[in-house]
């Protein structure tokens, strides 16, 4: 959403900023505590409200709402075609982000893809980029799993080539993930 005139500029800086979505055909206006996606929610409540509303020229299947990956509101949506608003409140966490995603349901004209999708840009809890210690964790140690499963495929696929390059940015990733997860935990 660029503020102003619709630029080339304004078009990316507000990319950028996070004021969009993605979508193959239901659009989202998703507002936490007033504010729109991309923007900061204040730590200074424990508790906020939240709307969504959906345009849709085809039905789909559930609404969700994802505070730092973890479902925390859901519902079956019947009778999705058209307009169709959901509200509700959520607890504000230590650090992190808010979504909302549509999804599921048949592909049916004029939708071209496998199933309706779409998903806001994060809000942000406290600061752009924040995150809760516990999340942190755990989104290291799933990365840290899917290196070890890629640089397994790696080495198979490339078999007795050398590739010193290739293994120094995995070990370096592989650092990375594990400082994070050792200097969080402290």
């Amino acid at each position: 959403k660029p503020k102003g005139a619709l630029t080339t500029d304004s078009y990316l800086e507000a990319l950028k900023s996070g004021r969009s979505f993605a979508t193959n055909g239901p659009q989202v206006v998703f507002a936490v505590d007033g504010k729109e996606v991309g923007e900061v929610i204040s730590l200074k409540s424990k508790k906020v409200n939240w709307t969504l509303s959906i345009y849709s020229p085809i039905a789909y299947e559930t609404v969700e709402i994802f505070v730092n990956g973890k479902v925390v509101w859901s519902q079956k949506a019947e009778n999705s075609i058209g307009v169709k608003t959901y509200s509700g409140s959520i607890i504000i966490p230590e650090g992190g982000w808010v979504t909302a995603r549509v999804s599921g349901g048949k592909s049916e004209w004029p939708m071209m893809d496998s199933y309706p999708f779409a998903e806001t840009s994060p809000f942000w809890f406290g600061q752009v980029g924040s995150t809760s210690k516990t999340t942190k964790i755990e989104a290291a140690r799933k990365l840290l799993i899917a290196l070890n499963v890629s640089e397994q495929r790696l080495l198979a696929g490339y078999g007795d080539n050398p590739i010193p390059n290739l293994l120094g940015h995995f070990a370096k990733a592989r650092v990375k993930l594990e400082n994070m997860i050792n200097e969080t935990q402290k």
